[in-house]
């Protein structure tokens, strides 16, 4: 929610969400070195939040179609996130605590009954040590990259989509009924080889075949990234264009043979039509954001980014002529003070 590092001025991406009719996930960074009072960091956030209710009313809420209460920091507190070096985390108790001090201050404003959720990997959904956080959702993000899954005996793109809904299964069947947002998920153009998987353009576009092509318009996703590249790429890069805009690959689905969740695929052939989006317990919202991308301002290194807050927001429209159609990319807001990007396919 914070512009910049310090103080509590609402980031000035929300501008540019409101001129272009964007919907909003908004973020609160919740992982902070104790000796910096995390308590008193998360009061900034929600003090940006009220500032930005304030200053731009309707406008604004109306766009907002959840709110994420930290990233990824369960999983940098966790054993695999400290042995990779991830950075600073915080524990389910410090999450918990966080959501409650947002519950409690939305509660007189008009983002009362905003679905709350957490942003991480999906790793530690599946860790019954984080039960207190579920408990306290109403969504549950989803982060997942077989790309990174080099633990695995095969991790190939060949192998990407069976291990893709493998975790989104387990997830699910872990969450107990709480709605999952797939907040993450993308494969990189360029880098090194994790296990089997190779990062290029040619592995990229098929992940997003089989992948983003089944998700879009079915679930609510959000993909990494739009642009990796500013002004030059990251050592792994997981843009779908380039510095100028201009796409790596053909992202109209057009001739794509999506791969489905195999539990998706089982429940449509029931009698009862299922259109493969998970089922809500909280209150649906019709700003439902469909189709859209995001973008943090890091790369990665094992799996979980290192987030730096920007400090503007761009608005741009750029054609993309490999696969025929114009992509409107407007710099937004989502979790851990990372840069949103919501694509309209046109």
């Amino acid at each position: 929610m914070i512009q910049g590092n310090e103080g509590d001025e609402p980031i000035e991406a929300i501008e540019a969400a409101i001129k272009t009719n964007t919907t909003l996930l908004l973020g609160m960074w919740c992982s902070i070195d104790p000796k910096y009072d995390p308590v008193g960091h998360v009061k900034k956030e929600i003090s940006a939040l009220k500032k930005a209710i304030t200053k731009y009313g309707s406008a604004f809420t109306d766009l907002v179609v959840g709110l994420s209460v930290g990233s990824e920091d369960l999983y940098r507190s966790s054993a695999m996130g400290v042995k990779n070096k991830s950075g600073i985390g915080a524990k389910a108790e410090e999450i918990v605590e966080f959501i409650g001090m947002v519950r409690k201050a939305i509660a007189d404003t008009p983002l009362k009954g905003t679905p709350i959720g957490h942003v991480d990997t999906w790793t530690v959904w599946v860790d019954g040590s984080n039960r207190a956080v579920i408990d306290a959702l109403d969504w549950i993000g989803f982060d997942g990259y077989p790309y990174f899954q080099s633990n695995m005996p095969n991790n190939s793109i060949e192998a990407a989509a069976d291990l893709f809904w493998e975790s989104y299964e387990a997830t699910k069947q872990a969450v107990s009924g709480k709605e999952v947002w797939i907040t993450e998920t993308g494969w990189p153009v360029t880098g090194k080889d994790m296990g089997l998987a190779s990062a290029n353009v040619k592995e990229a576009q098929k992940y997003w075949n089989d992948i983003g092509c089944a998700l879009f318009g079915n679930y609510k996703t959000w993909w990494y990234m739009l642009r990796d590249a500013d002004p030059t790429p990251p050592e792994i890069e997981f843009g779908i264009v380039d510095a100028k805009f201009q796409p790596y690959y053909d992202l109209s689905c057009k001739n794509a043979k999506p791969s489905p969740s195999p539990v998706a695929v089982v429940s449509t052939s029931s009698a009862a039509p299922s259109t493969g989006a998970p089922a809500s317990t909280s209150a649906p919202s019709t700003r439902a954001p469909g189709s859209t991308y995001e973008i943090e301002s890091s790369t990665r290194d094992s799996g979980s980014p290192t987030n730096t807050a920007q400090s503007a927001a761009k608005t741009t429209d750029a054609d993309a002529p490999s696969s025929g159609f114009a992509v409107k990319a407007t710099i937004g807001f989502v979790a851990a003070q990372a840069i949103a990007v919501a694509f309209f396919l046109l």
